[in-house]
């Protein structure tokens, strides 16, 4: 009988340490800080993009074809993961207006404008707000005023226009 009771609490105990083991791994996501661009990098490298942050942020002024002009984007977004755990508490509990304003003041758009071509077979990804789940979407769904990350190609083009390598919508006008 009593070897029953040994055996039953060493069965619990490696069941215990096996159920603690599958819970801690690698990814925990939530210590880690994220790019300086406020992207978490697994939406984009699980897209094929790049494992830097984006060269620049951008709200969309005019598109023609797969050439983009874009206004510059100034992003003061939470750079933690606890930070942007805390804003999305804090703009879940605001108004629409009052989230509109919130989001007016973190990301600045300036007068400058930039123009960026899209080559054809260029990732575009589209993301919820504060980098939700995302999607490739095709370049037609980038629409005037939207806010966009682009990485770009070393090289600018031969008429100074930047080469998209990967490129994400943000859709609700901000994001992560």
């Amino acid at each position: 009988m009593r070897l029953k009771k040994v055996i039953f609490l060493l069965i619990s105990l490696l069941v215990f340490v096996l159920l603690q083991g599958c819970n801690s791994g690698s990814n925990d996501t939530a210590n880690a800080p994220a790019q300086s661009s406020g992207q978490s990098s697994q939406n984009v490298t699980r897209w094929g993009g790049p494992e830097r942050p984006a060269d620049l942020w951008g709200q969309v002024k005019t598109i023609r074809g797969n050439k983009l002009t874009v206004f510059k984007v100034e992003n003061n977004i939470a750079q933690t993961e606890e930070e942007r755990e805390a804003l999305r508490g804090q703009m879940q509990s605001l108004s629409p207006e009052e989230r509109a304003q919130a989001r007016a003041e973190r990301i600045k758009v300036s007068d400058e404008t930039v123009d960026i071509i899209i080559p054809v077979g260029v990732p575009v990804i589209a993301t919820g707000n504060f980098g939700g789940e995302a999607a490739e979407v095709d370049i037609s769904q980038i629409k005037q005023g939207d806010i966009v990350k682009f990485w770009l190609e070393e090289e600018p083009s031969g008429e100074g226009e930047s080469m998209a390598e990967f490129v994400q919508i943000n859709q609700g006008g901000y994001g992560q």
